[in-house]
Order: C-alpha cells, then sequence, then structure tokens
C-alpha cells in the first residue's frame, strides 16, 4: 500500500500520458518481481539498469521540451523500485531451506510481519555469534544465528552443548535446533545439498552434513514453543544461552571453545491469525474438532474427545506379566488442504497436544509447520485416519487415509 500511495502521488503532481503510465506500471511490477526473488547484493544495481533500459524503451525523447517532466517520471519509478527491494530482507539460507520457503512465501511473511531481520552479535574467545532472523508466532518461535570463526571438520556435526531460553523467567521447549547441513531429500530417499550436488556418505553410508558456507561461517537453528498455550510470545522479553561450542560424536559432545553467547531481545511479530469455529467429527474415532487456529507458521486444534482409558497386558523381560493403562487419541493433525486442491501432509514439525488442566473432555494440539501457510488459501485441515501405511504413503497421506475438515 505504501507503494501505491507513492504512485499516487506522482499522478497527482504530473499528468502521465495513458500509454507511458501503463508501461510504467509494467516495468514497476518486475522491479517488485526481481527484487522478491533477488539473491545477492547486485539485485539493487541490476534493476537500476533494468529502469534506465524500460526507460529508453518507452520512448523518451531527451529533445523534447518536457524532458524535465520525463526525467522526474523516471526518478520516481526508480526511486519507488528502490523502496521495494528495501522491503524485501534478506532471508539466512537455513531458514528458507527449513521452511521450504518461496520468494513468494517469503515476501508473505513480510508482509504479515511474522519475521524479523535481527543483527545482535556475541564475541567470546574468538568467535561471533550473530543473531540474524527471528519467525514468530504466538506459540513458536524460529531463530536463526551465525556462526563466525569456528569450522567443524567434514562430516563431523557441530552443536553448542548447552542451550536454554526463557521468557519472562520461565522456560521455554525448545522441539527443535541445530547446525544446518545444507541437505535436501528427494522423495525417494535421495540425498543431494541445497546447491542441488550430490550428498557425500561415509564408508559406513551415512550421510555427510555440509555445515559449513561458502564464506566460511555456519547457521544454528533453533525453535522454541510456549509450555501455556494461553500465553503468547509475541512482545515479550527473551533470555537466551548458547554454551560452549564443539562437536557431536555417537554418543557424547567434545567441547572447542568455552564460552557462553548471551542473547536478550523481543519477540516482534504482528499475531497474524485465523480462528474458525467448527463442529466436526471425525468419523467414529468419538473425536469432534471444535475450534482452529491458523498462523502462517503454525496449527492449533481444540477437540471434543472425552478422556478414555485403556488397559494394556504383556510381560516383561524376564517373562512375567504386566498390565499398564494408557489414554485414546484423537486423530492426528498432520496438515492443510488449499483452495486449489493441494494437500499439504506430514508437514506437522514439533509442538504438544493433551489434556489441560482437570479438563478432561477437551484435548488440544498445536505443532509448528515445515511450510509457510498463506491462510487466506487454506480451506481445511487434514487428519490421519489410518495410520497403517506404507513408507510412501506415510511422505504423502492418500485422501483415502484421512479425514477432511473443510471451513
Amino acid at each position: 500500500m505504501r507503494d501505491n500511495r507513492a504512485v499516487k502521488r506522482l499522478q497527482e503532481t504530473v499528468v502521465i500520458p495513458e500509454t507511458v503510465q501503463k508501461r510504467a506500471d509494467l516495468v514497476f511490477a518486475q522491479i517488485k518481481k526481481e527484487c522478491a526473488s533477488a539473491k545477492d547484493s547486485n539485485a539493487k544495481n541490476r534493476d537500476t539498469k533494468r529502469i534506465e533500459n524500460g526507460g529508453k524503451q518507452m520512448g523518451y525523447t531527451r529533445k523534447t521540451a518536457k524532458r524535465g517532466m520525463w526525467a522526474a517520471i523516471a526518478a520516481a519509478v526508480l526511486a519507488l523500485g528502490t523502496v521495494v527491494c528495501a522491503a524485501y530482507m534478506h532471508w539466512s539460507h537455513g531458514m528458507e531451506q527449513e521452511l521450504n520457503a518461496t520468494p513468494e512465501q517469503k515476501e508473505y511473511l513480510e508482509e504479515v510481519q511474522i519475521t524479523t531481520p535481527l543483527n545482535s552479535s556475541v564475541t567470546e574467545e574468538g568467535i561471533t555469534v550473530t543473531l540474524q532472523q527471528s519467525i514468530v508466532d504466538a506459540r513458536f518461535a524460529h531463530l536463526s544465528f551465525r556462526v563466525d570463526g569456528y569450522q567443524a571438520a567434514e562430516g563431523i556435526q557441530p552443536g553448542f552443548e548447552y542451550t536454554s531460553m526463557t521468557l519472562e523467567g520461565d522456560s521455554l521447549n525448545m522441539t527443535g535446533g541445530g547446525f544446518f547441513d545444507n541437505l535436501h531429500a528427494d522423495g525417494n530417499g535421495n540425498f543431494t545439498y541445497t546447491d542441488g550436488t550430490p550428498a557425500k556418505e561415509t564408508a559406513d553410508g551415512s550421510i555427510i552434513g555440509k555445515y559449513i558456507n561458502d564464506d566460511g561461517s555456519m547457521e544454528y537453528i533453533m525453535t522454541v514453543m510456549t509450555t501455556d498455550k494461553d500465553k503468547s510470545l509475541i512482545g515479550k522479553p527473551v533470555h537466551i544461552e548458547l554454551q560452549n561450542l564443539g562437536t557431536l560424536g555417537k554418543t557424547a559432545f567434545t567441547p572447542d571453545i568455552h564460552a557462553t553467547w548471551t542473547f536478550d531481545f523481543t519477540l516482534a511479530a504482528s499475531g497474524q491469525t485465523r480462528s474458525i469455529e467448527l463442529s466436526q467429527a471425525l468419523g467414529d474415532s468419538g473425536a469432534v474438532v471444535k475450534k482452529a487456529e491458523l498462523s502462517p507458521i503454525s496449527l492449533y486444534v481444540e477437540y471434543d474427545f472425552p478422556l478414555q482409558k485403556t488397559g494394556l497386558e504383556g510381560v516383561d523381560e524376564n517373562g512375567n506379566p504386566v498390565s499398564t493403562t494408557t489414554f485414546a487419541e484423537p486423530p492426528r493433525l498432520t496438515g492443510v488442504r488449499l483452495k486449489d486442491g493441494t494437500r499439504l501432509t506430514s508437514i506437522i514439525n514439533g509442538g504438544s497436544e493433551g489434556y489441560t488442566g482437570e479438563d478432561q473432555d477437551t484435548y488440544i494440539a498445536y505443532f509448528a509447520t515445515d511450510h509457510i501457510l498463506d491462510l487466506e488459501q487454506v480451506d481445511a485441515l487434514l487428519f490421519i485416519r489410518s495410520e497403517a501405511m506404507t513408507a510412501e504413503e506415510a511422505k504423502n497421506i492418500p485422501e483415502e487415509k484421512l479425514y477432511i475438515v473443510s471451513f
């Protein structure tokens, strides 16, 4: 909208012929499209050249008496292009890959103010750790840290020995964390690095992660969640400690650097969500979906599902009979359907589920997603009807094995 207001002011100041205006609009649209997918610092220079070339293609005649007006128009469009370029932040490579983010999805998160560029650095023992990006909603926060000055040997996984994060003094659960390995798996289980080259393997067939970026840095990504479904992360001060840097073996951590990198900041986000009231039974499971709340990076659902205890009988390692009590669970949330019919399944990426407090009738579940969701494009939630699936079906669950809750 800021860009549209700038165009309107330009139109009110200078009367632009209709044909020129249409072509200027095309150039402006092209700038915005290219800036959204720009990958390096030369993007602005390339866009400037396109504007200059675009000006010539529009048929500007500098010998006319109105060359000042055309120069003003060209300068204004160029300025608008600069504004657009500046509007799109630089994403960390790991965050982009972890969330399978397309240029359009990255632009969407920026427009709804879910992601924030950060630039807070701490140097200890010659190692600089920079908090560079956050993606936050009420329940989850993804954080990216750049690490300079330390490199693990090829095939060795780096790590911090301890990580902690507190919000207003209360500990937050870490649902995921580690150095980004640049690995990508296709639908057939084959691994490549994110640059498209085949992944290397050890002698025993283990896949070797590529932790060191071309510039010598590494990227550490952590995801944390609130333990209280009603306590939002947004706007809250947080304290993070990353302690001792080294390598992770099969059974132990080996510290190379003894130090603590500490960060204090506020989790910023708009709180963009979409809430839906429902009353949808999931077949004969006994569960009724009552409410859903969607954010671009997570899903929350409430079921009407009274507590059901089930007794299990078995034997221990000595052959003695044992019995235990377990609890039935409602069909698990697995993803969403988009308005164009696309089903995104198996996108759940850590979270919490169960009964809360003394209420043993309402079952809740909330999970981060490994895809960015355009809230207006989601038209259904997907729940697993049958847990019995082949490995291939588990990756892309067929419709007949899903409960589809439309809204």
